[in-house]
């Protein structure tokens, strides 16, 4: 029984946290995953970022109709593409309370806009003879760049389609 004792009190005392190899082993690891996984969630942050620009001009831009038809007044969003002078890769609008709003897309671009302006009649409608589109796009990696088109037709239908190119 002292035997059986002994061994027992020797190996739990003996074992006492993780030796200096296994901590090596799983640090060496874990710079494998910072390796390989860094700069795909860096570029997945790229593609968030686009995403998230065109979702949110496309929220303005229905939110402008929406406007208009609910106070019965024309809305006129002004859109800056990348080759503006003065400034570029912006667009503004008035809210609902008639302040304007500026907003500036950095680190993505308005490619070209078939209009400089969309406004919205009292009734939801553009009064245009075609579709107004908005190019939105950014650079994620030297081999790919993701973009979007805003399509806005004669009615006021907005939508959205994702390309890579």
């Amino acid at each position: 029984m002292d035997r059986r004792r002994g061994r027992a009190a020797q190996g739990s005392r003996g074992q006492r946290g993780y030796s200096f190899p296994e901590l090596l082993i799983v640090i060496a690891l874990m710079g494998l995953f910072i390796l390989f996984a860094g700069p795909a969630m860096a570029e997945a942050y790229k593609a968030y970022k686009v995403r998230a620009v065109a979702n949110g001009l496309a929220t303005d831009i229905r939110a402008q109709r929406y406007n208009a038809v609910s106070t019965r007044t024309a809305r006129t969003m002004t859109i800056n593409n990348q080759s503006h002078a003065t400034a570029p890769n912006q667009y503004s609008y008035p809210n609902y309370k008639g302040d304007t709003i500026t907003v500036r897309m950095d680190g993505v671009n308005i490619e070209t806009t078939s209009v400089a302006s969309i406004t919205f009649n009292i009734n939801g409608s553009t009064g245009a003879a075609g579709n107004s589109t908005v190019l939105v796009s950014a650079m994620i990696n030297s081999s790919r760049n993701d973009r979007y088109t805003i399509t806005v037709t004669p009615t006021g239908t907005v939508s959205t389609a994702y390309s890579t190119f």
